[in-house]
């Protein structure tokens, strides 16, 4: 596992955008709608990368087929324009409800999508931690989380980075000594941590500045703070929606104009609430196609679209916040 470490790629830095997954009514994935969600983005000229198959995507949903279909669509749409993080779990059978994956099953299918992604051209490979491989008697789920990531990266060469979402069950949470022995893997090369916790995300934070690492802020919420921590980017809801307004955080806080981040962030914490009543994923993807990009409302979870006159009052209010961005700036 020893070995020197490279720099922090540029694709695990600034405002990476959790790609919610263009589906079709029956909720079979469509590729057009993706292309365009992913042409929204580059239109924004604020997002640096996307992620394929996300948390807010419905990562969980996906059979080993859809995420190739998928990943290699986004590489293809992205290219040129933006860095591609790509979803590398193998599939989750009914987690995240409770039934646990066959660890082999799930770890070949890992190392194999790993494998696909780098081909593809994708530039990072994404692996939550893996909550659904069962602890065997006598380990730890800390000893499954460290098995899982030393077999995927000693069978792979892209770059990877570890995703600890909200919800993860408290025995495979990351440690600081975890995360320790974790950077000891010279790919292993970034995090998506989901907390708004200051005691969660200031230890693991702390161990991850021992070397070049991309520490993303997992929620737009925590992004101001979690800069000052040493975070190099943030990769949310927002992302897909408001990206400019992260990016103003980001840029005064690079100008090292800690209030004028503050206040940014005062800005997207308002917005956070402007999807208030909504499925942020439904009414993200109505929001594209009210101005012009061709996307269909719906989701795999099931949501009802908004009526019209919701997503007039999102248009609105983010307006006025990015006119409120542009006068403090």
């Amino acid at each position: 596992m020893a070995g020197s470490h490279p720099a922090v790629p540029g694709s695990l830095s600034g405002v990476i955008a959790p790609l919610f997954t263009a589906v079709h009514e029956d909720g079979s994935l469509d590729l057009g709608g993706s292309a365009e969600l992913v042409r929204w983005l580059a239109d924004t000229r604020s997002v640096d990368g996307v992620f394929a198959r996300s948390g807010m995507g419905k990562m969980f949903t996906f059979t080993v087929d859809e995420a190739r279909r998928l990943i290699a669509s986004v590489v293809s749409d992205a290219a040129g324009r933006m860095h591609v993080l790509a979803g590398c779990a193998g599939e989750w059978l009914e987690q995240p409800t409770g039934r646990s994956a066959d660890p082999a099953r799930y770890t070949r299918q890992a190392i194999d999508l790993t494998k696909f992604a780098a081909d593809a051209g994708a530039d990072v490979a994404v692996h939550i931690i893996p909550y659904a491989i069962a602890a065997d008697e006598g380990e730890t789920e800390l000893d499954v989380v460290l098995r899982y990531y030393e077999a995927v990266h000693e069978a792979t060469s892209v770059p990877l980075a570890l995703y600890q979402p909200g919800g993860v069950p408290k025995p495979y949470q990351l440690t600081p000594g975890l995360m320790a022995r974790l950077l000891e893997m010279p790919r292993i090369m970034g995090l998506k941590l989901s907390t708004t916790d200051a005691r969660v995300f200031g230890p693991i934070a702390e161990v991850c500045s021992m070397r070049p690492f991309g520490l993303i802020c997992g929620h737009e919420g925590y992004y101001s703070k979690g800069l000052q921590q040493g975070s190099t980017g943030v990769i949310g809801g927002g992302c897909m929606l408001y990206p400019d307004l992260l990016q103003a955080v980001r840029k005064a806080h690079a100008a090292g104009d800690l209030d004028a981040s503050a206040r940014a962030q005062e800005l997207v914490d308002e917005a956070l609430h402007a999807v208030d009543g909504c499925d942020f994923v439904v009414a993200t993807k109505q929001v594209a196609a009210s101005v012009g990009y061709g996307v269909q409302p719906f989701d795999r979870s099931g949501a009802a679209p908004c009526d019209a006159g919701i997503i007039h009052g999102i248009k609105t209010t983010l307006e006025r916040l990015r006119r409120k961005c542009a006068q403090a700036g």
